[in-house]
């Protein structure tokens, strides 16, 4: 296993109950992207054979990585998530990790072999939070506000008046 020592954090999504399946409904995944912008940090982590990326923010250039963990092993078993803890070891939140969060991250790697080429998997095992910025999803917009709620009981076999209840003529629209 190989340990990525003070990456940035990016699109974490790791709650153990809801796993990403944007991508895969039938396997989805935990995951994270982590970044750099040191050079020799992105050369270290091509050694080890990550897909490193390069990018550019308002900031300027970075080196990324996407790393995941399937929730369902090849036989269909269930995975155990993604391992989230603080710098003291205590169990983290996941859903609060925002964001530019700094963390060292632990990753298996596995050979394989696809049509004839020996390729390196690399598996997101568990993260070391150290730095948090803590996330806080903002309230939407168009959030319902609190109202009272009416509540008419009907009896199966009750039947409604048509007189105590007005139909806008505008309803009965043809198609």
């Amino acid at each position: 296993m190989a340990i990525l020592k003070n990456v940035e954090i990016f699109f974490a999504k790791l709650d153990p109950k809801r796993p990403n399946s944007k991508f895969n409904s039938e396997n989805p995944s935990w995951e994270i992207q982590i970044r750099s912008r040191d050079k020799k940090v992105a050369q270290s982590w091509k050694e080890l054979k990550l897909n490193v990326k390069a990018d550019e923010d308002d900031n300027g250039l970075f080196y990324k990585v996407n790393l995941k963990k399937k929730s369902k092993k090849r036989d269909g078993e269930p995975q155990q998530p993604v391992t989230i803890v603080d710098g003291q070891l205590n169990p983290l939140d996941p859903n609060t990790i925002g964001n530019g969060s700094v963390a060292n991250v632990r990753v298996f790697q596995y050979e394989y072999e696809v049509g004839g080429q020996k390729k390196t998997a690399s598996m997101l095992m568990a993260v070391q939070v150290t730095k948090l910025f803590e996330y806080t999803p903002k309230p939407r917009e168009d959030e319902f506000e609190m109202t009272d709620t009416e509540v008419v009981k009907l009896a199966d076999n009750q039947i409604i008046d048509e007189d105590d209840v007005s139909f806008d003529q505008d309803d009965n629209i043809d198609f």
